[in-house]
């Protein structure tokens, strides 16, 4: 480095070569002068003191504002301060005074790749790498743009080109995780993961990496622990999110509310956020804190139909009456949100309002005809209110789109049966004897088999309605 510098220096005073008189001299005292500031600026940047630095590299450029290298120096200088946009300004001068020297293009990308300007980035770096393709960190910078611009396998060729020069950084294997993920070699990604794992075990990239891969494996606690030391290392919103899916998915419901509620200190106004955690509180048997937040959010947010809808899916289950509140109020706001208007229909099915619930579930098959969901209340609602051939038709509809369903072939079988339709009747307990669970299903077991002996019986006795043509 020492030797390096001295060069520079030298290369200063010897573009100063003295030519005539006064005026030479003159120069030749500028020349020295930019000199003595130039190493003051590198002693200073050695030392870890990029201030000074930029102040001698700027002494420097006073005293000999036609040289090329104070200014390269101050960018790099500038970039440690993160006062990038000056950086870029030095850089941009540099390239037009000196426009072969690869390394101002190089640190221009860089700039320009953390600002997320990627195709400016790509073609800076590009010139370097036309200039001199060995200079270290150029194609790593390169291989960065190429991932952001979804060029995967070239971002690969690029990164195995720098592996071969001798660049073997856990930062390079962790990019090559990258790219390969994203061309779906998932094992040789896990593979250069753990590489750049094994040599910096602290890399948040590589964590992050190999976390998503062992969630793809099913492997949530292997995927907690990597995720964990990246967001230890690196602390990102987006990490956080993860492991509190994960804890949460992993029947730790505690450590994921206390991951959220972290994260709620640092984006208070994320309403997303704070719905999550209410969701997630009401999963895990706290319903009236979960309804505490949605509320507050509500008050916020009163025309928020997504937040209304939200409010009612968290009482459905206990409170069906006031969850048909939420979704009727969410509806009169947007009309075309077919979820809720699903969900008011099976909100008043359940608070047992039947009558309302029927205009509403049949408005939401006119915009969706295939809406199971809408299907399996308005065939409840048609049975609750003794409407049979009706009803018998929904479940019918359901059978044929969900056959495993064991309970849809039990109602089909009364629904037949009110209308002393024998033999559909007892096709429909029979089927529903072979399917449904001995255990969780006895009783409506026990009382189909009843049913079909009797059903038996009132066939032998002529009382049943005589099957339809084709039956």
């Amino acid at each position: 480095m020492r030797h390096s510098r001295f060069i520079i220096i030298l290369t200063l005073l010897i573009i100063a070569a003295p030519t005539c008189g006064a005026q030479t001299n003159g120069l030749n005292e500028d020349r020295q002068a930019a000199a003595a500031a130039f190493e003051e600026g590198q002693n200073a940047q050695q030392r870890g003191d990029h201030s000074a630095a930029v102040r001698y590299y700027s002494n420097a450029i006073n005293a000999a504002p036609s040289l090329y290298q104070p200014y390269y120096q101050r960018a790099t200088a500038l970039i440690a301060l993160a006062r990038d946009k000056e950086a870029e300004a030095d850089l941009r001068k540099v390239i037009a005074m000196e426009p072969n020297f690869a390394r101002a293009y190089r640190a221009l990308g860089q700039v320009l790749l953390d600002r997320d300007a990627t195709q400016e980035a790509k073609v800076a770096l590009g010139r370097a790498l036309d200039l001199d393709g060995k200079i270290t960190g150029v194609r790593l910078l390169y291989a960065s743009a190429l991932i952001k611009t979804n060029e995967p396998q070239k971002a690969i060729e690029q990164l195995r080109a720098a592996i071969e020069q001798g660049e073997t950084t856990a930062l390079i294997y962790a990019l090559l995780g990258i790219a390969e993920e994203r061309t779906g070699k998932a094992e040789e990604a896990f593979a250069d993961y753990s590489k750049a794992i094994n040599m910096d075990a602290s890399i948040a990239t590589a964590r992050e990496g190999r976390a998503r891969l062992y969630e793809a494996r099913g492997d949530s606690a292997k995927a907690i622990i990597d995720y964990s030391v990246a967001y230890r290392t690196q602390p990102s919103q987006d990490t956080a999110l993860r492991l509190a899916t994960l804890y949460a998915r992993t029947g730790q419901p505690q450590t994921a509310l206390q991951i959220y509620r972290t994260l709620l200190t640092e984006r208070p106004n994320d309403f997303a956020l704070r719905t999550e955690i209410a969701r997630l509180m009401a999963e895990n048997g706290q319903s009236a804190d979960a309804m505490k937040e949605i509320a507050g959010l509500i008050k916020l947010r009163p025309n928020d139909a997504k937040l209304l809808a939200t409010a009612g899916d968290l009482l459905f289950k206990d409170q069906p009456a006031e969850a048909a509140g939420y979704f009727q109020r969410a509806l009169e706001i947007d009309a075309n949100d077919n979820h809720a208007r699903v969900q008011l229909g099976a909100a008043l099915v359940r608070s047992k309002q039947f009558e309302p619930a029927l205009p509403v579930l049949r408005d939401a098959l006119q915009r969706d005809a295939n809406n199971y969901a809408a299907h399996a209340s308005l065939a409840t609602a048609l049975f609750e209110l003794k409407q049979f051939p009706q009803a018998a038709a929904e479940f019918i509809w359901l059978i044929r789109q969900k056959p495993d369903v064991a309970v849809s072939y039990y109602f089909l079988g009364i629904a037949f049966d009110k209308l002393t339709d024998c033999s559909q009747a007892q096709r429909a307990y029979q089927e529903f004897t072979r399917r449904a669970d001995a255990t969780k299903n006895k009783l409506e077991i026990d009382s189909a088999n009843l049913r079909l002996s009797l059903l038996a019986r009132l066939a032998k006795e002529g009382k049943c309605k005589p099957p339809a043509k084709g039956k």
